[in-house]
């Protein structure tokens, strides 16, 4: 899917669906910021008004990156996951041994290669790909 080139209602179906999975993750507004790559683009306090559709994200080069990334995360945590979506979330705030004992988040909100990292031990498929 070439996200540069959807349509509005896809932008604003899209923007919902990101906000439902960053909200799902019970992180905090700063933290969803930072996922998106949007931090300092967006206040805080203004994400209500994606959250509600009055507005819908700009998928530019940057943030289609970060939205494959953490819709394939989001997915990755369902199936590894199955009976409890409740504990996706848990995950991603424990301590992993492999990632030296950072939490998935930290390294998510570290940048690109974090949220690469995070999704590649989620589903191996990913690191085929290289």
């Amino acid at each position: 899917m070439d996200i540069s080139k959807l349509d509005d209602k896809a932008q604003s179906k899209l923007t919902f669906q990101l906000s439902q999975i960053l909200e799902n993750w019970h992180l905090e507004d700063v933290e969803q910021l930072k996922l998106l790559g949007l931090y300092g683009v967006i206040k805080p306090r203004h994400l209500y008004l994606y959250r509600r559709l009055d507005k819908s994200f700009y998928f530019d080069e940057q943030l289609a990156k970060r939205t494959e990334m953490i819709l394939g995360i989001s997915e990755s945590l369902g199936t590894t996951f199955p009976t409890n979506k409740e504990y996706g979330a848990i995950w991603l705030k424990r301590s992993v041994k492999k990632f030296k004992h950072k939490t998935p988040l930290e390294l998510m909100l570290s940048g690109d290669t974090g949220m690469t990292r995070v999704w590649h031990f989620l589903d191996c498929t990913q690191g085929w790909r290289n």
